[in-house]
């Protein structure tokens, strides 16, 4: 009986053991589970983490381009321009608003409107810089990257692009008129509007360099405004030859004032007699620079410079909006950096002949 009891007694201890094992076992699984499941937990935490940051590379970079008026060759192509470059380079959502009309007070609330939407990048072409200074100065404030074109003495904008050095262009107007008119006789000029500040400081340089370069050419009256409309440029063209008879040619400086001013010489039979130069585009201008309406005319490439502008605002985005980073332009060649205004310097002069190279 001692024998069986010792026995029994001996067999539960075993059965304790094993028992005891199998508890310490279970509370170790339970322990490893909890482990991983917090390893897993971490993990997905600091993938979540990396989706986000990645989306944020990733984010559309809201981009508005304000004309000084819509509707018109010369913006639509240089429209045209910015969206392809900005499709090229990705991320990057191109849209326009701006006025109807040349008018300062127009754009001035297009912008407000702009600004309510709170877009990334704001591209501008003041009509009258004063008018939208404050405007800008708000954008600014609320983070918006403001890239300007034409407006060198712009205070509140971050980058101003200028796609003509004045001087030179100054030289080519200045021997667009003079050469068609033997270096002598009276002269006017019309720009866009007298509060365009690119036009005018273009102006300027061709009556400079007309002063210095050729004392027996006079302007006959102070500019005019009305160039980048057909209509008004056809209509003060009139006006000015009705009003000053010792006018033998007139200056346009605007997409659409050398239009009109061709247009009016052909209406008064003055095609040969009478000089007009100008700014348009090339397909415009073929069939008046054909019969010498036109006597001669001078562009740049607006969807060239559209391309040009945003490869600028895609290389300061990527450079925390380092204007020294720009460099060279993939389109228009080399850049130069005055401050926080950057030139390039395109103008090519179109004939008949080589209008339709252009391809605009």
């Amino acid at each position: 009986m001692k024998k069986v009891l010792g026995i029994v007694f001996a067999m539960m201890l075993v059965v304790g053991v094993f028992a005891g094992c199998t508890d310490t076992s279970d509370t170790g699984s339970s322990s490893s589970s909890t482990t991983t499941e917090t390893k897993e937990s971490a993990t997905e935490e600091a993938s979540s983490e990396e989706s986000t940051d990645g989306a944020s590379e990733d984010k559309v970079m809201e981009v508005v381009f304000i004309p000084k008026l819509i509707g018109i060759p010369w913006f639509s192509q240089m429209e045209q321009g910015l969206k392809e470059t900005a499709e090229e380079v990705g991320n990057m959502n191109i849209t326009v608003s701006g006025p109807v009309e040349a008018d300062p007070v127009q754009q001035a609330k297009a912008l407000e409107d702009v600004l309510a939407k709170e877009p990334d990048c704001i591209i501008v072409v003041p009509n009258d810089t004063k008018v939208l200074e404050p405007i800008l100065a708000k954008a600014r404030e609320q983070g918006v990257l403001v890239i300007t074109q034409e407006a060198s003495t712009v205070e509140n904008a971050d980058l101003d692009v200028e796609f003509i050095i004045t001087e030179e262009i100054g030289r080519q107007y200045g021997e667009m008129l003079a050469a068609n008119m033997d270096g002598q006789g009276g002269f006017a000029i019309m720009v866009g509007g007298l509060t365009v500040e690119s036009h005018n400081a273009r102006a300027d340089a061709a009556l400079a360099y007309l002063a210095e370069n050729y004392p027996d050419m006079y302007e006959v009256t102070s500019r005019v405004e009305g160039s980048e409309s057909v209509e008004q440029s056809h209509d003060k063209t009139l006006e000015l030859m009705k009003a000053y008879p010792d006018l033998n040619g007139i200056l346009y400086i605007g997409s659409n004032g050398a239009l009109g001013g061709a247009t009016a010489v052909r209406e008064k039979n003055l095609v040969g007699s009478f000089v007009i130069a100008g700014t348009s585009l090339p397909s415009q201008s073929k069939p008046y620079l054909e019969d010498g309406a036109m006597t001669a005319n001078t562009i740049s490439n607006p969807k060239n410079i559209g391309k040009s502008t945003a490869f600028i605002i895609d290389v300061l985005r990527k450079n925390n909006n380092d204007i020294t980073a720009i460099g060279d332009l993939p389109v228009n060649g080399s850049t130069i950096l005055e401050g926080k205004v950057i030139l390039f310097h395109a103008p090519a002069d179109v004939t008949f002949e080589n209008a339709d190279s252009f391809g605009f």
